[in-house]
């Protein structure tokens, strides 16, 4: 009896084993994302039958003009960010509700080169080595809400997602500073020739002002709109 037994019973946990694995294992989406938090991927887990944890990694960059107190600079737009995040669904059916927290490595460089003239405070800045050169920062965690459509975890493997949301990044924190050797005209009409401008006292203090003003013009920007499209699978 235990010898024809106990090969029965081997045989039986061996079937079993795949489905309690299957069981003991949360169930798992992967997919990938596009839209104005840049492109990446994302992975989803079932924590409970109404709620997923989602994480998520995406960057971007793209270069444009910008016209800020009298300079145009070549902006450009770095965007990296990382994040975990909890979807709750209230409804069987129907959109969900996203909250996180984002790393967040977003930046902005700007560049201006003064061959011709800066408008640089009060300040008028030109040579061919001139320049005016910044960033934008913004806080390093930042908390996001939105809501989603979809749920990875029911219906079809193959699923297509939609969220849209706020991610929450503060004031932005600009730096500027002025390098190279220019011409620089004060607002009375002088004139001062091959003036270093990264320690001339008078083009700092008028680099301080632009940043002052600066600041104030993007202060109210301290949310940035995360739309996002993803595709994937589930496992």
């Amino acid at each position: 009896m235990i010898k024809t037994c106990c090969p029965a019973a081997a045989v039986v946990a061996l079937l079993a084993l795949p489905s309690f694995a299957a069981r003991a294992l949360p169930d798992l989406a992967a997919g990938v994302t596009a839209g104005t938090a840049g492109i990446g991927g994302q992975l989803t887990a079932r924590l409970l039958p109404f709620v997923n944890v989602r994480g998520s990694m995406q960057g971007f960059s793209y270069n444009r003009s910008i016209n800020e107190d009298g300079i145009d600079y070549d902006g450009k737009l770095k965007l990296f960010t990382y994040g975990g995040f909890v979807d709750v669904y209230p409804f069987v059916k129907g959109p969900r509700l996203s909250a996180g927290l984002i790393g967040n490595a977003n930046k902005v460089r700007l560049k201006a080169s003064c061959p011709d003239t800066c408008e640089v405070g009060d300040l008028t800045v030109n040579g061919d080595s001139a320049q005016v050169n910044g960033r934008l920062g913004f806080r390093n965690v930042a908390p996001y809400l939105g809501l989603g459509f979809t749920n990875p975890m029911q219906g079809l493997p193959f699923y297509i997602g939609f969220d849209a949301g706020v991610m929450f990044h503060g004031k932005p924190k600009p730096r500027l500073a002025a390098s190279g050797t220019g011409t620089v005209t004060d607002s009375a009409g002088t004139t001062r020739e091959n003036v270093d401008l990264a320690n001339d006292p008078e083009v700092q203090a008028a680099i301080a002002d632009e940043q002052v003003n600066l600041a104030a013009d993007i202060d109210q920007y301290t949310i940035y709109p995360v739309i996002q499209l993803s595709l994937g699978w589930r496992f």
